[in-house]
């Protein structure tokens, strides 16, 4: 229970009582959409520029006086511990709040009322919450998308601050329920202020990281709060080198109780793709390998992410163009045209951003990088598990059931390899609403969701009439045959979207007109559209148009100012751009 010295109490009383009564302006009061603001939210208001004036003002008393400095040094670094718990106590009531849902009207009106602090503190009006109409997107994704855009932050530096909040201090479940901080005994050294709180927040996820659990007695585990005590201990009282000493033997300890774990054969009971829920950021899966798995998946990662293979973005110089090594490092017997090269010894490229990975504000290359490889090594297990998983077709294998295929098969553009029924309404089946449907999973789809997978899967779309009654089941038997998708691989080479890098083999075929709405599935009605490039489309991010037909894209006027109808110059560099009609 929080306590408070009484001249705390009395200096808050006496903020609070010089604060004119909110709505006393009767033009204010007027207003439908105006509410009182609780008077500790003025007060906080009040506090930002006379925080800001004391500061000043104290640093001009202390001059020359050591006595002084340190005075004023401790007492500032006592302010920012709070100030610091105090961001992380307003993130994770956002979280609570659901602030991402907030409307452009009321968030418009909300920045205007604290454009000026001690302005909003005499007024003590706020704009009423308006709920987001039916069938509406919410203006951002998550907490995560609304503090990157409202508070210049980047998109990991928010990620983080969401994840330190959950991490430290409690929050309210979608359902209403009170959740405990994750690591409550480092969330009372934040509470506290017994620490930096910024290096706090580190801590906690580098903990988090190690994935400290024990076996919680009843087939569980819960995170390990005898670790979780040492660290919190060693925040309070050690500096950050020795807090990181700590977390290393941690690590060790932890790596040795794992490996007598698996020293007595209880490894298979974790080890799997364990699905974790549907939650703002995605579906959410949990993959635990093996010492192998790891080493397969990094491999596979590293391969994907090299100049020198063929998924690096680096174009490789010709051999015969490389200067030779030097003549004392080759055997004189060796001919000169099977001498290798300079290249053949060196150090190798350094990994290239792909042109399709927009770097987010603030965001360094190093963490761009980081996240086209998880991209990367993302994409390539859906095309793993989509090959994998590929039905035969009709001249695609031998007798014996094995794939034989020819030249070029390995540049065909994406099998169909799935059905999904999905329940509509009828007006949702006929692009009248853009409500979600429902999988035989029991999970929510969006209607352009429903649209995109529907161009290269087995969608049986199951209709209901406003009473719920079934009306008719749609057909199956109608994307694009195997030599449709060669043509259109032949036409297209890879993705139609420019700068995208993803060949034919990646690609999906694309009804430019939904099937389900009467279009055709003819060649001269389809393209080549990556996964993410589809998602793209069906998001409306760019149109596609038909030229004599050979697709060509048209993005949104904020990426492209000319509005021209451009090919894909990954793949035809010497194809000029078309002027929109």
């Amino acid at each position: 229970m929080e306590t408070h010295e009484p001249l705390t109490l009395a200096a808050l009383e006496a903020i609070t009582a010089l604060l004119p009564r909110a709505g006393s302006d009767p033009a204010i009061q007027s207003q439908s959409d105006a509410d009182p603001a609780p008077d500790d939210l003025r007060v906080l208001g009040l506090l930002v520029p006379l925080v800001r004036l004391t500061l000043d003002r104290s640093a001009a008393t202390v001059r020359s006086s050591p006595v002084r400095a340190a005075t004023f040094v401790k007492l500032t670094e006592d302010l920012y511990r709070q100030t610091g718990y105090g961001q992380l106590l307003a993130t994770s009531s956002a979280t609570s709040a659901a602030l991402h849902t907030i409307t452009e009207e009321s968030l418009a009106a909300v920045n205007q009322a604290l454009a000026t602090p001690s302005d909003f503190a005499s007024s003590g009006i706020l704009p009423h919450d308006v709920p987001t109409p039916s069938g509406h997107q919410p203006l951002y994704r998550d907490e995560t998308d609304f503090l990157s855009a409202q508070h210049n932050l980047t998109h990991f530096q928010a990620k983080h601050r969401v994840r330190s909040a959950e991490n430290l201090l409690p929050r309210t479940g979608f359902n209403g329920r009170e959740l405990p901080p994750k690591y409550p005994l480092l969330g009372q050294v934040l509470t506290d202020a017994a620490a930096d709180p910024k290096a706090l927040a580190t801590l906690a996820t580098r903990f988090e990281a190690l994935d400290p659990q024990r076996a919680d007695g009843q087939g569980g585990l819960t995170p390990d709060r005898e670790l979780e005590g040492e660290l919190a201990a060693a925040a309070r009282t050690r500096n950050a080198q020795g807090t990181a000493k700590l977390l290393k033997d941690q690590a060790k300890r932890l790596d040795e109780r794992r490996v007598a774990t698996e020293l007595l054969g209880t490894e298979d009971l974790f080890i799997g793709a364990h699905y974790l829920g549907h939650t703002a950021k995605g579906y959410e899966y949990k993959v635990i390998t093996t010492a192998e798995g790891h080493e397969l998946l990094a491999t596979a990662a590293d391969i994907l992410n090299s100049p020198r293979t063929k998924a690096g973005t680096v174009p490789r110089a010709p051999i015969d163009e490389a200067p030779t090594i030097p003549e004392w490092a080759i055997d004189p017997k060796v001919p000169v045209d099977q001498r290798p090269t300079a290249e053949f010894t060196d150090v190798g490229v350094p990994v290239q951003l792909d042109p399709t990975i927009n770097m987010q504000p603030g965001e360094s290359i190093e963490q761009a990088l980081t996240r086209q490889r998880a991209k990367r090594l993302h994409q390539f297990m859906l095309d793993a598990l989509r090959s994998a998983t590929a039905p035969p077709e009709p001249g695609a294998g031998s007798t014996d059931g094995t794939i034989t295929g020819s030249a070029g098969e390995d540049q065909m553009p994406l099998a169909p390899n799935f059905t999904m029924n999905v329940t509509v309404d009828l007006a949702t089946f006929m692009g009248q609403l853009e409500t979600a449907g429902l999988t035989d999973h029991g999970e929510d789809i969006s209607a352009a969701t429903c649209r995109r997978i529907a161009c290269n899967a087995g969608i049986i779309p199951i209709v209901l009439d406003g009473t719920g009654v079934p009306l008719e089941l749609g057909r199956t038997r109608r994307y694009f045959n195997r030599a449709q998708r060669r043509a259109i691989a032949v036409r297209d080479k890879g993705c139609i979207n420019p700068g995208c890098t993803m060949s034919a083999n990646r690609c999906e075929a694309h009804h430019l007109d939904p099937w389900m709405l009467g279009g055709r599935t003819n060649v001269s009605r389809g393209c080549l559209l990556c996964p993410a490039c589809h998602q793209s489309y069906h998001a409306g991010k760019f149109r596609i148009e038909m030229i004599r037909g050979i697709p060509h894209v048209l993005a949104a006027k904020s990426r492209d100012p000319q509005q021209l109808l451009r090919r894909n110059w990954i793949f035809f560099p010497a194809i000029s751009p078309l002027r929109a009609a």
